[in-house]
């Protein structure tokens, strides 16, 4: 998950608060502030967002073209389940950049939980399909930068997932609301890192005996949709949420 925000905010009026809460990374403040009337599924398409979808279903549509264009195996799961699964986070992060009022924030996290939640069904039972076929195969799980960066990712997944979910929804265990508050910059900041790591691995896959070989996985293709996923979801960060120094 990757970014949370208790029920309990009050109401901001967005042409009253400060501009740093709606300033994007690039462009105007209020480019990406959810309008009071608009529904949370716009949020999909705000500003630059429909760059990052163009990418998003075309890193699916590339991944998913040529695994299914060739022999299938249970192995095959991997791939799709993976590819499915950065699409799902990165609706779950698309939905809740833009808001901004209490109802809002409360209305998206609870879209965006299920979308996350839909994802790491997604990415775990990739992994778990991964760990069969290489002991089912007697294929050595650790012979790649793919293999080391993912295992490095779906830890830090679980870890994302814990923290988003409970932070929200269990803050009792941080001490309470204003501590789990205080590390919800933390967790936004590692959710971008994340889905950039994604991109990162999709396009090591590519490079892979299975990706280039078997089943002809164009590295093009996977880099441009990645370039498009960056450029549609990182300028749309509102800088104040991230500020993790000073």
């Amino acid at each position: 998950m990757t970014s949370t925000n208790p029920p309990t905010d009050p109401p901001t009026d967005r042409s009253a608060a400060p501009i740093t809460e709606h300033e994007p990374l690039l462009g105007r403040p209020g480019d990406v502030a959810q309008r009071d009337e608009s529904m949370l599924a716009r949020n999909l398409i705000t500003g630059t967002a429909p760059l990052a979808q163009v990418g998003g279903v075309m890193l699916v549509v590339t991944v998913w073209g040529a695994v299914l264009s060739h022999s299938w195996m249970v192995f095959s799961l991997h791939p799709l389940l993976n590819s499915l699964g950065v699409f799902l986070s990165l609706q779950a992060i698309l939905v809740l950049q833009p808001t901004h009022t209490a109802d809002q924030k409360r209305r998206g996290t609870y879209v965006h939980a299920a979308f996350n939640g839909l994802a790491a069904l997604s990415f775990f039972t990739a992994l778990a399909i991964v760990i069969w076929h290489k002991q089912h195969s007697g294929i050595p799980h650790f012979e790649s930068v793919h293999a080391y960066l993912g295992i490095v990712i779906y830890s830090l997944l679980f870890i994302q997932a814990f923290v988003g979910f409970t932070q929200y929804f269990v803050p009792r265990i941080y001490g309470g609301v204003d501590n789990a508050r205080a590390i919800y910059k933390y967790h936004r900041v590692s959710g971008y890192i994340i889905l950039f790591l994604y991109l990162v691995n999709i396009t090591l896959a590519s490079k892979l005996r299975y990706g280039e070989k078997f089943i002809h996985l164009k590295t093009w293709g996977v880099v441009v949709a990645g370039v498009l996923v960056v450029i549609g979801t990182y300028p749309r960060i509102k800088k104040q949420k991230i500020q993790i120094f000073g």
